[in-house]
């Protein structure tokens, strides 16, 4: 009695999960806060449900799970870059602030104000 191997293994609805949030990580990443937690969210369902897909050779959906891992990562990464970038802008308006380079960029603008 041979096996039919075309037979379609079980899907696992975590490893989509994964792609899913991971997909949104990307997408909302300029939303630093939402971006950082569905990146974290699909890495953890993607490794998650890589370790139960190799458990059971039944379960598909190991594609989903790596294509999960890898957009939650890059998810993470765009939302760390956010962060760092907005930090930076106020660090260097806050020093343009204080040392007065914001107020002589105002008097310059003055004078090409139109009346």
């Amino acid at each position: 009695m041979s096996e039919n191997l075309n037979t379609p293994k079980a899907s696992n609805g975590m490893a989509t999960a994964s792609l899913v949030l991971g997909i949104v990580s990307i997408v909302l990443s300029f939303f630093w806060v939402v971006g950082l937690i569905c990146g974290v969210l699909a890495i953890i369902l993607a490794i998650v449900s890589k370790g139960k897909i190799k458990a059971d050779p039944n379960l598909g959906g190991s594609g989903a799970a790596s294509g999960g891992l890898i957009t939650g990562i890059i998810g993470v990464i765009l939302s760390i870059i956010v962060v760092v970038v907005a930090v930076m802008f106020v660090g260097a308006f806050v020093d343009a602030a204080t040392d007065g380079t914001f107020e002589e960029a105002l008097r310059n603008l003055e004078q090409y104000e139109v009346e």
